[in-house]
């Protein structure tokens, strides 16, 4: 029997542990052809990563999280990852806030070891029991398909629900990790990880942990950029927002057809569709992106990376005019990229939902077709919409039921009515909405 994670159901569940059936019944990798037809049904990131552990490990029975201190001690792992000095950011952003919510936040090295696990008391006991504890391998190669160890193999965040682990031990948990990566370079130094219950996998917890890997990544990037400028060590550089001011150009896309490039000395430019799509989504990873990725985002999974290149042989130039430099391996723009898009999600991320609001212009290029963008649309609606109805004052609710996305959003007229006062003249305005809507 294969269980689901708490109350986790529907297509996916099913097609998961429908190939955990049929993969015992193959009885592992004896069956090549066999193993692809059971996992036929998975959603792409799961497949893949199922293959791969079934390449690694042959079977989910002999996936197992590996105590990795006979080859190097915790304590020296931790002081050699980079991770150490965005701690205090982390635990802003993600851990004090899972505290007493049943979610857990575990924070890898580059190779899937869990360094730090911190968060619900009670959820850290039950990951206990699963060997989900700092010092464990959650790479691939040792427990197959877990956020974690999938976001650090294939490059991107990945959200793993129940029945979708590869290890029957571990199918209770739900998790969302993605891969945090040095500035500079552009490498992965690690994942950051978000596991519980099917909350753990919920819309907005994608957007929320992009949001704070952004500020660990540009407080990272704002390290060493005080490295080399020593005078100006009084800059506050623990406020997620303030880091994008250290990006040289900007790039607006939030409630427009095509984005506007900014950059300093320069007038501001309206790209074309595509452009606009490349630029907006290597501003959602500042430490840059593979050409497979970047291709996968813009165009989805047909697509080939020599069309992509074309795109950005025609971009490139038009970045140089403007004293950007487009780098490769991964692709990132030298200077720095900061985005709108960026500072709500990273607004979002440390609970000034009123500033977001304001922050807001609507949604991330609405006719954009882009995998990519439309994820990151979704994201960012979505993680609005979530802390705009459970914790915003009423004046920011108003000011969010004013835009044009939420007009056929009964539920949350509905939630206005609950906090507006009883004379409030917009009450009646509400009223008509909801029975408008419900009519």
């Amino acid at each position: 029997m294969h269980p689901q994670s708490g109350e986790l159901a529907g297509p996916d569940q099913v097609a998961a542990a429908s190939a955990h059936s049929l993969i015992d019944q193959v009885g592992g990798t004896s069956g090549g052809v066999d193993l692809r037809s059971a996992v036929a049904g998975l959603r792409s990131v799961v497949r893949d990563s199922w293959l791969r552990s079934l390449q690694l490990l042959g079977s989910p029975a002999n996936a197992k999280a590996r105590d990795l201190d006979q080859f190097e001690p915790l304590a020296a792992a931790r002081e050699r990852s980079p991770l150490q000095h965005v701690l205090p950011v982390l635990d802003r952003l993600l851990v004090e806030p899972a505290r007493d919510t049943g979610l857990i936040v575990a924070i890898t090295n580059e190779q899937g070891r869990l360094l730090w696990v911190r968060g619900d008391s009670a959820t850290l006991r039950r990951a206990e029991h699963m060997d989900f504890v700092a010092g464990a391998d959650w790479s691939e190669a040792a427990v197959g398909t877990s956020a974690p160890g999938t976001a650090l193999a294939s490059g991107r965040g990945v959200q793993i629900a129940g029945a979708e682990h590869f290890a029957p031990a571990v199918q209770l948990l739900s998790c969302t990790a993605v891969p945090i990566r040095d500035p500079i370079s552009g490498v992965a130094v690690g994942a950051i990880d978000l596991t519980g219950d099917e909350r753990a996998v919920g819309p907005h917890s994608l957007a929320l942990m992009r949001a704070a890997v952004a500020a660990a990544e540009a407080e990272m990037r704002l390290a060493v950029l005080l490295a080399g400028h020593p005078t100006r060590s009084g800059i506050e550089a623990s406020s997620p927002i303030a880091h994008s001011d250290a990006a040289a150009a900007r790039i607006g896309s939030l409630g427009v057809q095509r984005a506007r490039l900014s950059a300093s000395g320069y007038p501001a430019l309206e790209l074309s569709g595509r452009h606009g799509e490349i630029l907006t989504l290597l501003a959602a990873r500042p430490s840059g992106l593979s050409a497979g990725e970047l291709s996968l985002l813009v165009y989805g999974e047909s697509a080939k990376e020599v069309t992509l290149r074309a795109e950005l042989a025609r971009l490139r130039p038009i970045l140089a005019e403007r004293g950007l430099d487009l780098a490769p391996r991964p692709y990132r723009i030298l200077q720095g990229l900061s985005s709108d898009a960026g500072d709500v999600l990273r607004l979002l991320a440390v609970g000034d939902v009123s500033s977001a609001v304001s922050s807001y212009r609507g949604e991330l290029l609405p006719t954009s077709e882009a995998p990519g963008i439309r994820e990151l649309r979704a994201e960012i609606s979505a993680t609005l919409r979530d802390q705009v109805l459970s914790t915003a004052d009423t004046r920011t609710l108003l000011a969010y039921l004013d835009l044009p996305e939420v007009a056929q959003d009964a539920e949350a007229f509905r939630t206005a009515l609950a906090v507006l006062p009883p004379r409030s003249p917009a009450r009646s305005r509400f009223v008509a909405r909801i029975e408008s809507l419900d009519s």
